[in-house]
């Protein structure tokens, strides 16, 4: 058991908490800037937006994103007269991690996408270790893991 923390976090290393000593029912913390260090660090774009996600709210949240690989841009090309146009889609993302202001979190890998309540979150070295509800121990996502395609 870790010692009580008075307005602090547990360690420098968690991004995401609940103040030790506090009900279930205490707002979550969360340390935006320790997360776009790590990413920063790691070449892993860091994104933030206000929107809905229904899976996890139907209200705007924050939402905090970890891109981990991008999807590869599509092109279509088209005739006008005597001109040939190309017009490109968006980006989107292929692999990330996303946490809104609530805790909530979306994580997608390279072939599986899951949502669930991040009880805690925490970087150690190239992995973002998390506890989350319904979730047995906590779980360890690996930066290399899901920036390489899989072979």
């Amino acid at each position: 058991m870790q010692p009580p923390t008075f307005r602090g976090k547990p360690s420098e290393s968690h991004v995401l908490w609940r103040r030790s000593g506090v009900g279930a029912d205490a707002p979550k913390r969360f340390d935006e800037a320790h997360l776009r260090e790590w990413c920063s660090a790691r070449s892993i774009d860091f994104e933030t937006d206000k929107r809905v996600d229904h899976e996890r709210s139907d209200r705007p949240r924050r939402q905090y994103r970890c891109v981990f690989a991008w999807a590869d841009t599509e092109s279509e090309s088209f005739e006008v007269g005597d001109d040939e146009w190309e017009i490109a889609t968006q980006e989107t993302p292929r692999t990330f991690l996303e946490i809104d202001e609530a805790g909530e979190a979306r994580l997608k890998s390279w072939t599986d996408e899951y949502v669930f309540d991040v009880e805690a979150l925490w970087t150690d070295g190239d992995a973002v270790v998390f506890r989350a509800a319904g979730i047995d121990g906590a779980k360890r996502l690996e930066a290399r893991r899901l920036t390489d395609r899989p072979g």
